[in-house]
């Protein structure tokens, strides 16, 4: 059974990254309380977690450090689909860009036997081509994901649902960011519909 695909929407300053934050176990609860399913693990991918890097390691020796026995023989193939391939992966973490960093920390996560994972703004420095092999790995993924994104390449392919989160509240709509949308769209027009005329009620002539 595949997990839900979530989106975390909302203005600048909503609290998007603090609510991923809170649900990574990073920050506290203001209230409430966080539940975890049983051996439930999560991967949390911060908007700074690329500058954690060990900049002395390969690439390959960098993501064989988070390397299970299980998970091991894939490293290369995963590096291969995140667009590491050949000399590439013995390249020196401290000499990538910034858009490779954040390309090999993303593919470092998935090597986690994690079944949850929490990304906060995961296609910042990708370009197109690195947004689309980030989109279908995660297409691939089996487990849940919640994501705060702006980019609409992901957020009208990934999400199965979408959670709008402002005023320190939180709205959940099903479907994905065009849905989203369309549901706000409607809301917003039934609410500025004027009510009916006296005329028209029933039982009055």
């Amino acid at each position: 059974e595949r997990g839900e695909r979530i989106a975390i929407v909302g203005p600048n300053g909503a609290g998007k990254t603090t609510l991923l934050k809170m649900l990574a176990g990073v920050l506290p609860l203001d209230a409430g309380e966080r539940r975890v399913g049983h051996n439930v693990r999560t991967g949390y991918f911060a908007q700074d977690l690329a500058e954690m890097l060990d900049t002395s390691r390969t690439v390959l020796d960098e993501m064989m450090s988070a390397a299970s026995v299980e998970t091991a023989p894939h490293v290369r193939a995963l590096l291969g689909a995140f667009l590491f391939s050949g000399d590439a992966v013995e390249k020196r973490v401290g000499v990538l860009s910034g858009g490779e960093r954040s390309r090999l920390a993303l593919a470092k996560l998935l090597l986690s036997p994690a079944y949850c994972l929490l990304l906060d703004e995961p296609t910042n420095h990708l370009d197109l081509t690195s947004k689309e092999v980030l989109l279908e790995a995660l297409l691939a993924y089996g487990g849940t994901i919640v994501i705060v994104a702006h980019d609409r390449y992901i957020l009208d392919r990934l999400p199965t649902q979408v959670i709008e989160v402002g005023d320190g509240r939180a709205h959940r709509y099903l479907g994905n960011y065009e849905d989203y949308l369309r549901a706000k769209a409607a809301a917003a027009a039934r609410a500025a519909a004027p009510p009916p005329s006296p005329s028209r009620r029933a039982g009055t002539r």
